[in-house]
């Protein structure tokens, strides 16, 4: 993973292109596989894994599916995760998949504030 220097208007582009609900849904899983989010080959799987298994991308591209991963992702390279999860904590919405990712994003934060 190479380092990217992100300002606060390119961080709040890249957290709305992936949308706060998959911020927070995936960005642990995201963390844990970061060694693999490199390869091509594991990009393609995912991206395809979340195509047919997430409902809420149910009617979304491909493409669209790949913006949101390389969003999150970017997002990781420039060291802004607590940046990004606080923004999904701040998030205001009464959809279902923000309501998850509004809770996962509470608990991931504590968790690497323990750390």
């Amino acid at each position: 993973m190479e380092f990217i220097q992100l300002s606060d208007d390119e961080l709040k582009q890249y957290f709305d292109s992936a949308n706060s609900w998959f911020v927070g849904l995936y960005m642990e899983s995201f963390l844990k596989n970061l060694e693999n989010l490199s390869n091509e080959d594991f990009l393609n799987e995912l991206i395809n894994d979340l195509k047919s298994s997430e409902p809420y991308l149910a009617e979304s591209s491909l493409e669209e599916i790949k913006e949101k991963v390389d969003s999150l992702y970017k997002i990781i390279c420039s060291k802004k995760v607590l940046e990004a999860l606080n923004m999904v904590i701040l998030f205001e919405s009464d959809e279902e998949p923000n309501c998850y990712a509004y809770e996962e994003a509470k608990y991931l934060t504590s968790l690497i504030k323990k750390r």
